[in-house]
């Protein structure tokens, strides 16, 4: 982990170089140095995240280890441990099939992850996939990911000041690319767009040692963090503990200062103000002797059965806040006044929604969803959507479905909370709503449109199919049935219809084909077929008869 400052990693140096052979291969054809090059930093950033994998093995068996050990205190760090877990794998393996997706595009469906890349310098694939306009936008699902996981993360650490939590932050941040008023890139194109294919892939492995990175550091400070508190106090100090410091505007601060000793006999009498300085001193003996500061509004708060001071403040606006103020105790040895302070931070709530395949709903199936609320617990979190779609809970997340009846272009599905105080709503993601892509049609099982087909095999397998042929769409198990067609045909040039349903090719067009001569067109138009999101017309078929 870096220090306070951040300071450049030898690592972070390492990405930084990338960046410089991308702004060379604008400005130069794509060399087989500069090419070399990437596939070394690739190699380089594989071994890195490697050594990340070890490294955080070694913390979950850490924890493993402790929960055995005592289970009262480890065992929900523990499960909130491998939560994080199951959430790094699947990020880092949805990044493995990206990478796949794209070398699959630029060299065949038969390609792996493990096989040679042929075509390290295809400035084209890893475009179509992550940004290309009717591909499967790969890169927003991407930029979702991201998203998540760091919103996820962050809402562990909470407090912002942290070096972990600015690590995290910048480690997965997201920044689109605004230096070029006139044509601004997000950051998906930043990514992709004009890099060779090994540059994509190599942004790619950078982003999965990001995800590692963050997972060893977000292990650490939960370690670290719940170690703490088998620190024993040996002298009489101020102390303020809070749930949170960062609040939800609308909702309630609130803090308990006590003395940190082990002893609920002690009545201490708590001075609060927010006016700064919160107290006085002075130096006698050596020694620091703190005094209420004259002039200061202090409030005196009330304590609970333990001696514990109960401070609690409504938060309307947001912004950072500090208080402090002097804990006075009369002990056998005379009074005692002990300093403390503290800080938090109002502000809105960040929840983020991000659909888990592609970035839009497709009518007629179920459309898996994530929804993540920094601030508030899981069961405290409600979603609704617009437009006559419905949403409900699954496994890990939500599942949307939009009937073939809603005719919106897009749906809002809004997030909302329950606090102390009643419900707030805290926002709305929308989402574009798309039929699902039309099929192809296909006669006798195997000719599409434009082919050569032979009469006979017609007559061997008289059927009209709709199959989607997509490799970018992700969902499987699309199915399309016939429901109608045309089939045109002309007699001495004039031309002629016949109405046919299903997927079967009556006799009597089987007859017309016959009697047509080698060469000639068949068409079969106004082609409607059933699928996922309905009856819908689609695209004839023409083929050429041998």
């Amino acid at each position: 982990m870096s220090g306070g400052n951040c300071p450049e990693t030898p690592r972070q140096k390492m990405i930084g170089m990338m960046y410089l052979f991308y702004t060379a291969l604008l400005a130069l054809n794509v060399s087989s140095e500069i090419i070399t090059a990437f596939v070394k930093i690739n190699d380089s950033i594989q071994k890195t995240t490697a050594n990340y994998s070890e490294k955080t093995k070694a913390l979950y068996a850490k924890i493993d280890s402790k929960a055995q050990e005592q289970p009262g205190k480890y065992t929900k760090l523990a499960q909130q441990a491998h939560d994080i877990e199951a959430m790094a794998n699947k990020f880092y393996n949805d990044i493995d099939r990206l990478k796949l997706m794209i070398i699959q595009t630029s060299q065949g469906k038969d390609a792996t992850l493990e096989s040679e890349l042929k075509k390290k310098d295809d400035i084209n694939s890893a475009t179509i996939v992550m940004v290309g306009e009717g591909g499967p936008m790969m890169g927003d699902s991407l930029r979702g990911w991201m998203d998540l996981y760091r919103t996820t993360l962050l809402a562990i650490v909470e407090d912002t000041s942290l070096t972990v939590y600015k690590n995290i932050n910048k480690n997965l941040e997201v920044v689109d690319q605004k230096d070029d008023d006139k044509e601004p890139w997000s950051w998906q194109e930043t990514i992709c767009r004009g890099m060779p294919m090994i540059g994509t892939i190599a942004m790619l492995s950078k982003l999965q040692a990001d995800i590692r990175n963050s997972e060893a550091d977000i292990l650490e400070f939960m370690i670290a963090d719940l170690e703490g508190l088998d620190i024993r106090i040996t002298s009489l100090e101020g102390l303020v503990s809070s749930p949170r410091s960062f609040i939800v505007r609308g909702g309630t601060y609130t803090s308990s200062v006590f003395l940190g000793a082990r002893d609920t006999s002690m009545r201490p009498t708590v001075y609060l103000t927010y006016s700064a300085p919160f107290y006085d001193s002075t130096v006698v003996d050596g020694k620091v002797i703190y005094k209420l500061r004259a002039g200061a509004d202090y409030d005196t708060l009330p304590l609970d059965a333990s001696g514990k001071g109960q401070h609690t403040r409504d938060c309307g606006g947001v912004g950072d806040f500090n208080y402090g103020g002097l804990v006075h105790y009369v002990s056998n040895k005379g009074e005692m006044w002990l300093p403390y302070s503290a800080a938090y931070q109002v502000g809105d709530a960040g929840f983020t929604v991000s659909a888990s395949k592609c970035n839009v709903f497709y009518r007629g199936l179920e459309n898996p969803v994530e929804v993540a609320v920094s601030g508030y617990p899981k069961e405290s979190v409600s979603v609704s959507i617009s437009g006559g779609a419905s949403i409900r809970g699954a496994a890990g997340g939500y599942i949307v479905t939009v009937p073939t009846s809603v005719t919106a272009k897009q749906v809002q599905i809004t997030v909302s909370v329950k606090t102390p105080e009643g419900g707030r709503t805290l926002g709305s993601a929308p989402f574009n709503v798309l039929n699902v892509p039309p099929p192809t049609i296909f006669i006798a099982g195997a000719y599409k449109d434009g082919a050569k087909v032979p009469k006979a095999a017609i007559q061997r397998s008289p059927t009209l199919t709709a199959r989607l042929e997509s490799d970018f769409f992700p969902f499987e198990g699309i199915s399309y049935s016939i429901v109608s067609y045309e089939f045109m045909y002309q007699v001495r040039g004039v031309t002629q219809t016949v109405q046919g349903t299903g997927s079967s090719i009556p006799a009597n067009i089987i007859a017309e084909m016959q009697k047509m001569g080698s060469g000639s067109a068949a068409s079969f138009t106004n082609i409607k077929v059933s699928g996922p999101s309905g009856v819908r017309q689609t695209n004839g078929i023409t083929v050429v008869l041998q």
